[in-house]
């Protein structure tokens, strides 16, 4: 059953994109992360990936998977696949969305049982776009977070 709704999540995707062709945009990003403290330490940075899909003049979904490191030993990573629905006046855009943890590291993978909420602000051009964001647990909400801005290139 669970391949059988993957499979259908994928289609629905791609028609999706085929749907939005001419209004969709795919973007790799780079940044930093941290705790609500901002301690920097120790020093967590991401990559990521998203889709831009332009929904009318108005809204912005934005499938997306980001990866987080500590520090540069390349020993355990975080993965954050998720999705975010933006509201775009302009040039600037301000949405929230879900987000799912995933811990890969010494030959294990853990998979998070709960979404967390993320929330995320930032401007965008045709070929850049800078966001900031919080994710936050949505059973102790925004009291344990981790804060973080990117800086990503459209394509």
């Amino acid at each position: 059953m669970k391949k059988a709704l993957m499979v259908l999540c994928g289609l629905l995707l791609v028609s999706g994109l085929y749907a939005f062709e001419k209004q969709t945009t795919f973007g790799v990003n780079f940044g930093i992360m941290t705790d609500d403290g901002f301690s920097f330490d120790p020093l967590l940075w991401t990559a990521g990936a998203e889709i831009d899909l332009q929904l009318g003049q108005y809204l912005m979904l934005s499938p997306e998977v980001t990866l987080v490191g500590n520090g540069f030993k390349f020993k355990e990573f975080l993965l954050f696949p998720g999705a975010v629905l933006n509201f775009t006046p302009s040039n600037f855009f301000i949405g929230g969305g879900l987000v799912k943890g995933i811990y890969i590291g010494s030959g294990e993978t853990f998979v998070s049982d709960d979404f967390a909420l993320k929330l995320n602000a930032g401007l965008f051009s045709r070929n850049l776009k800078l966001t900031a964001y919080v994710i936050t647990d949505f059973d102790s909400l925004f009291k344990n977070m981790v804060v973080g801005a990117t800086l990503g290139f459209r394509l």
